[in-house]
């Protein structure tokens, strides 16, 4: 996620982005990045965000990461058993090939 300006970027790893300006859309109810009209700003947007990071990147380390905790916690079954997640799940609609 990225923040400039009025914009704000939602990305995903293998799903689309998300794009919205708070002034006009404080609540995030319509989503402008399949609107061709903004594709100059969703395209600023991620350039934006892949001078800071590499997001693939990113996503490829924390879920190494979570598979390590899941097997020093002793599996699956265990790490399961320790209570809710509180993550948020990712968008269901996955990017077209």
């Amino acid at each position: 996620m990225l923040r400039k300006g009025p914009w704000k970027y939602h990305h995903y790893v293998r799903f689309e982005p998300e794009l919205f300006n708070l002034e006009q859309d404080p609540e995030e109810l319509h989503d402008l990045a399949a609107d061709p009209a903004y594709a100059t700003v969703l395209a600023d947007m991620k350039a934006a965000l892949y001078a800071i990071c590499n997001p693939e990147d990113v996503d490829r380390q924390a879920k190494a990461d979570q598979a390590a905790l899941i097997e020093r916690l002793g599996g699956v079954q265990i790490a399961s058993t320790m209570g809710s997640s509180s993550a948020t799940p990712a968008p269901v609609v996955e990017k077209k090939a």
